[in-house]
Order: structure tokens, then C-alpha cells, then sequence
């Protein structure tokens, strides 16, 4: 009996030490698990409230072309931000003298130093004015700093402006490359951290931190800054010369997909993208599906040749016109072509030819062809706003529909899609995906993606292929697309004229005038189409866009050390002879491109260049006539800025002179042909070469 309390005390005392040493067991693991599993995030946690940290912008990643020449880059820029706290006592007098620094509304400064932030902006990129001015000034403006940032710029301006996109305060991509391969370009930020106390303060002696920002990876681009420039600089003439609502003109290497050069009018420089219609950010080539016309007409003939509908031995016959279901189509020649083999219809672009032979295919292989060429889908090149095509449904299409599809009309593509179809000829009949991007390489100078050469699928035979490109040959040596010869090479190309589509129906009188083409043949180094929406005056593709064509392939080749494929044969004297465009040529190449085409030149004044020609391209005189062309001492530089000259007291003749050698053009109101006595822009003023000025006489 004695025994039994001791027993009851050492057994609850035993529980006692189970249940503390269990406790403790449970505290040294929790306290364990702080100071070791825990212990980085706690920290983290812990700096976080007693640190305040200040972002590090990195710097974008670079974007260069093929040759790695700089097309857009990352510069030091200066920015203003607060601490709001630390602006209490002078917060008043501070919004003032930052308002007037700074050009803000006194509201709005005060509005952004009342906020319950650690950290605020005040003003992001400050100009050099402001920023001497605020250093001066800082001293007294407690709780005000300055922070260096990176700001986006563009060496090269305007060239390829709508391609490379632009950034936004943020340094984050908004359009073009910018946006497609923003994660690659935008780097990794960082910080610089500062301790604080309780009340915001800065602590005396305090610790502070920088975590580097690392700078992100460098694109480089398919597209050679060169040829870049000669595709500007042909659709500024083309704007000039057309006067059309838009010029457009997209050069690939057909053997691996890359795009050598996009250009476009009108267009956009990046560094002052703001100052544009956001309209004009667009890339043309890409985000609009336009009527193809003739230009369609080589998948066509492609499909008809691969089915066996067709062969080179085929015959046809156009009376110039062809009826179907009941409804008259003509073709663009209303006499008709007569008599004609395959090649005939290709050379010619005969309409009732090629009715003939989508009539051939069915509308089930034609639209099988179309899937093929990848004329249904997006071509996924790497820009943003890719347009579809659009096409008749397949069920609902007639006859009629696919007699008039099968030369390009009653549809849409893009430029993109159908230049990459027709390349696919070029390549012997393999698609490539179409790319701007060439490759990705990290800041280590390893490459982390490449782009050439993604292949898509076989669409013809490599025999089928090479057919079509002899046909097109004809097309630029004896058809409608002649202006488009470079002397010494064979091109293959075709000429096309489409009536546009408004709201939804054709329009008469409204063109889009278009080349396509490739060269040199058999080994195709480039691949180019053209297009110029709305030309004034002249509107075939073979009057309006294959010079365009043949001016800058022949450049490209110079460029690229293409040596000649073929012997020169001119025409013999007397035979009609197309009259080649030599303006803005040197002597020696005006002579030798004149004399490709059977035309003897005479020179006239002095200079380096050929400013004018006594017969207008695109005509036909007899081999042997004399070409009178006028030397002056520099081209027409379209791509610069141009001061405007005192037009007033010089006759209108003298004016149209003075403004063309500058570059500008004038338009001429009032009546007689007195001396101008008003022009509508004051004199030097800076403006576009190519801006059109009116002035008035009377």
C-alpha cells in the first residue's frame, strides 16, 4: 500500500518527460528546419522588408543582319524616380521645382509622391536638357534620384522600320522582330538593393546590393543590310514614279527560305515610331492578302503539269475570250492569241489558256495544289499579323469560279505566301517555311535556335519544277515581262495586273500591278516580288513593276559577284527592240544595258549619272535607234532629307527643274506659265525627298 503513490508519481513523471522531450524533439526540428531547409526564403523574406530595391533595366539583346552589321542596339538613358517618404518635409516646394524641370503638371508630381510606394517614377528618358538641369538641382530635391536605364535605337533609321518593330518605355517588344523574339532579346533584370528603417529612412552605414542585369541574346536576321537598302531605295523611286497608293517588294534566297530584304512605302523609322500612323507599323507583304492576278497563274500551270492534265506538247486555241456556264470571260487581249502551245499561253499570260487548263485540273486537285503550295494556310514566317489568303469555299465553287481562280482572280494571298509558293519552284519544288530570323545566339556566342532550311514538303517534281522555270524564262526574254531582263543572266519571272477588291466586290480601273520572279536560272540565288497598289497612268506589271524588278536584281547580282550566266545577244538592227529604263545609271552600265537590248547611246552634258532618256521605257523602236541620254552629276537620292528652295520669281519650267535635281516634286496651280509668285511649303524647310509642293503662278 505504501508503494502505490511512489509507482503513480514516477509513471506521470515519465509522461511528463516523454511529452517535454517530445517537445523538444519537435523544436529542434522546427528550429532545424529554419536555419537550414527555410533559411534562404526567410532571409529573402526578411531582406525584403528592410531592403528596398531599385529595378536595373538590362540591355535588350542586339538585332544584326546576315554580316552581324548593327541594326538595332541598346543605349544608356537616364531616368528620374522617388522615394516618397524621404519627400515629406519639402514634398511642396519639390513639386514644384519638379514640375518646371520636368515640364509635368504640378498635379500629377504631386499625385505620384503622395502614393504609399517605396519607389515611384517620375519621369522615364529624360532629354539632355533635363537631365543637366535635375543634376544641378538634386541637392536640393532630398528623396529624388537618378537612375540609369537602357533606351532602344536604330542606327540605320528607317531601313526595314515596320521589320524590327519597336519597344516601349519598358523596353518590351511591340511589333516586328522586336515582338516575335522578345523573350530572347529582353535579358534578365536586376536591382540595386538599399537598407531602410521603420520610417523609411535610409540606415546610416547601410548595406547595400547590386544584382547584375544580364543583357539578352543577340538575333541575327536573313536579311543583308545592303540589299535592304536597294529594296528601299526601289520603292521610293516606284512611289515617285507610280504615284501609287503603296509599293511593297520582298527579296528571298529560294534555297533555304531566308528573306534577304522586305521594303515597303509608306514606312516607318522606329527611333520615332510615335510620329506615325499606327496604320503604317504593318508589314505589307505579311499582313495584307491582296488579288494576285498573272502572278498566280505559274502554280497553276505547275498543278496542270504534275497531274498530267497538261504537257509541254499541249495545244490551245484563244479567240479572246472563252465562255463558261453561260457567261463570257475575256482575256486581256481581246483579239485573242490564236493558236498557241503551253509555252505560248505561259509567255503570252493568256486568260483562256489557263482557263483551259484549271478547267483541266477540277476543282478538287485545284484546291489540293492550293494546300500544297501553302496558299490556304499561314506561311508562319516569324512576324506578327499574318494575313490568311481567302478562297471560295471548295463545295460552293462552279466551273466559272475555277476558270477565272485559275489566272489569279476571285482570290487572295499574301505576298509572302505566294513568293514563297513560287520559290518552291525555284528550289525544284521543295516549300520552304519563309524566316527573317536567321539565328539566335547567346551572349556566350553560342547559337540556342537556327532557321535555314525548314523544309515543308515536296509539292512537284524536281522535272515539273525545272519546266516551269524554262516557261517563266520565256516569259521575261520574249513575253509580257521583258522590262524585267538583266543583260546577261536568264530570269524567270511573271507579269501580273489585278483589278482590286473594295468592299468586297471588283472594282474597274483600280489595278494592283505585280512581278514575280527568280534568277539566275538553273541555280536560282534569289527570288523577288513586287507590287505597287494603285499606280497612276501605266498599269500592267509588265509597264509598271517589271523595271522595278530587273533595276534591282541586276544590283543584287553586282552586289553578290554573280558572274554572268549567258552571252549578250541583242537584237538585230531594225527588228523592234523594248526600250530598256537607264535613269540613275552610270554611263558604262546605261551603255552596256542599252546595248543588251539593241540600242546605240548618245551622251549629252557632263556627269556621272544618267538623269534622263530621250525615249520613254517600255516602248518599241527598231533595233539601232539612237538613245540620247542626259548625264548629270548625281542620281535622285530618295531616301534622304531635302531642304526646300525659294521656288518664287523662277518660272515654272525652272522650278520643275530646280525641284527635280533636289529630289522634290512640284505641282503647278493657277493659270498661265508665268513665274511662281506662292509655293505651299515655306523655303528651307526640311521635308522627304519625293514630297510634292505645290506653287502657284498668275
Amino acid at each position: 500500500m505504501t508503494n502505490r503513490p511512489t509507482l503513480v508519481i514516477k509513471r506521470r513523471t515519465f509522461i511528463v518527460m516523454v511529452l517535454v522531450g517530445l517537445y523538444d524533439f519537435v523544436l529542434l526540428g522546427r528550429l532545424g528546419d529554419i536555419q537550414g531547409v527555410e533559411s534562404a526564403h526567410l532571409k529573402a523574406l526578411a531582406d525584403g522588408i528592410h531592403f528596398r530595391g531599385v529595378p536595373l533595366a538590362p540591355f535588350r539583346g542586339n538585332i544584326v543582319d546576315r554580316h552581324g552589321r548593327l541594326l538595332a542596339g541598346s543605349h544608356h538613358a537616364y531616368s528620374v524616380y522617388a522615394i516618397p517618404i524621404q519627400t515629406r518635409k519639402h514634398r511642396t516646394e519639390e513639386v514644384i521645382l519638379l514640375s518646371t524641370l520636368l515640364a509635368i503638371p504640378e498635379k500629377t508630381v504631386q499625385k505620384r509622391l503622395s502614393r504609399r510606394q517605396g519607389f515611384v517614377w517620375i519621369k522615364r528618358r529624360l532629354s539632355p536638357g533635363e537631365l543637366a538641369t535635375l543634376r544641378s538641382q538634386l541637392s536640393a530635391l532630398p528623396g529624388i534620384y537618378l537612375l540609369t536605364e537602357t533606351a532602344r535605337y536604330y542606327p540605320q533609321g528607317a531601313l526595314a522600320g515596320p521589320v524590327l518593330g519597336f519597344t516601349g518605355i519598358d523596353n518590351q517588344g511591340l511589333s516586328g522582330i522586336e515582338l516575335t523574339y522578345d523573350k530572347y532579346l529582353t535579358g534578365k533584370p536586376g536591382s540595386l538593393q538599399e537598407e531602410f528603417d521603420v520610417t523609411g529612412q535610409t540606415v546610416k552605414f547601410a548595406q547595400t546590393r547590386v544584382i547584375p542585369s544580364v543583357q539578352g541574346d543577340t538575333v541575327e536576321l536573313s536579311l543583308d543590310e545592303n540589299i535592304q537598302w536597294m529594296a528601299e531605295r526601289a520603292c521610293e523611286q516606284a512611289m515617285i514614279h507610280t504615284q501609287g497608293k503603296s509599293v511593297s517588294i520582298v527579296v528571298m534566297h529560294p534555297r533555304t527560305g531566308g528573306i534577304l530584304a522586305i521594303a515597303q512605302r509608306p514606312s516607318i523609322d522606329p527611333n520615332h515610331f510615335r510620329d506615325y500612323n499606327p496604320k503604317q507599323y504593318r508589314v505589307l507583304s505579311v499582313s495584307d492578302a491582296i488579288p494576285p492576278g498573272s502572278i498566280f497563274k505559274p502554280v497553276t500551270l505547275a498543278a496542270a503539269l504534275q497531274e498530267g492534265t497538261a504537257t509541254v506538247n499541249s495545244h490551245y486555241f484563244c479567240p479572246g475570250f472563252k465562255n463558261v456556264l453561260g457567261r463570257r470571260v475575256n482575256c486581256w487581249r481581246p483579239q485573242g492569241h490564236g493558236g498557241e502551245t503551253l509555252a505560248d499561253v505561259v509567255k503570252n499570260s493568256c486568260n483562256v489558256g489557263f482557263m483551259d487548263l484549271g478547267l483541266g485540273l477540277g476543282v478538287q486537285k485545284f484546291y489540293e495544289y492550293l494546300d500544297r503550295f501553302g496558299l490556304r494556310s499561314r506561311t508562319h514566317i516569324d512576324l506578327p499579323g499574318e494575313a490568311l489568303g481567302i478562297f471560295p469555299a471548295m463545295k460552293r465553287v462552279t466551273a466559272l469560279d475555277l476558270a477565272i481562280m485559275a489566272f489569279g482572280q476571285t482570290l487572295t494571298v499574301t505576298p509572302i505566301g505566294l513568293l514563297t509558293a513560287i520559290a518552291a519552284l525555284a528550289n525544284d519544288g521543295v516549300l520552304l517555311t519563309p524566316h527573317v530570323a536567321k539565328r539566335i545566339i547567346n551572349q556566350r556566342g553560342d547559337i540556342v535556335k537556327s532557321f535555314d532550311e525548314e523544309v515543308v514538303r515536296r509539292v512537284v517534281s524536281v522535272d515539273v519544277a525545272r519546266t516551269v522555270q524554262q516557261m517563266m524564262v520565256g516569259v521575261v526574254s520574249e513575253g509580257t515581262g521583258k522590262l524585267a531582263q538583266v543583260p546577261g543572266y536568264r530570269i524567270a519571272g511573271k507579269t501580273g495586273t489585278a483589278q482590286k477588291v473594295v468592299n468586297g466586290r471588283t472594282e474597274k480601273g483600280i489595278y494592283i500591278a505585280s512581278f514575280i520572279g527568280f534568277g539566275p536560272v538553273p541555280h536560282p540565288e534569289v527570288a523577288v516580288i513586287v507590287n505597287v497598289d494603285e499606280p497612276v497612268g501605266a498599269f500592267y506589271g509588265g509597264q509598271v513593276a517589271a523595271p522595278i524588278f530587273g533595276h534591282l536584281v541586276r544590283n543584287i547580282f553586282r552586289y553578290l559577284k554573280i558572274p554572268a550566266t549567258e552571252p549578250i545577244k541583242p537584237p538585230k538592227p531594225g527588228e523592234p527592240a523594248m526600250v530598256p529604263s537607264l535613269v540613275n545609271l552610270d554611263p558604262e552600265t546605261a551603255q552596256q544595258d542599252a546595248a543588251a537590248f539593241g540600242f546605240p547611246v548618245q551622251f549629252v552634258g557632263q556627269g556621272d549619272v544618267v538623269v534622263d532618256q530621250s525615249i520613254e521605257y517600255g516602248g518599241y523602236r527598231p533595233a539601232g535607234t539612237v538613245l540620247q541620254l542626259k548625264l548629270g552629276r548625281s542620281p535622285r537620292i530618295y531616301l534622304e532629307w531635302v531642304t526646300v528652295p525659294r521656288f518664287t520669281g523662277l518660272t515654272i519650267s525652272q522650278a520643275t527643274q530646280l525641284a527635280w535635281e533636289l529630289g522634290v516634286n512640284v505641282s503647278h496651280q493657277g493659270k498661265g506659265q508665268g513665274h511662281v509668285h506662292r509655293q505651299s511649303i515655306k523655303p528651307g524647310t526640311q521635308v522627304r525627298a519625293g514630297t510634292t509642293i505645290q506653287v502657284w503662278t498668275g
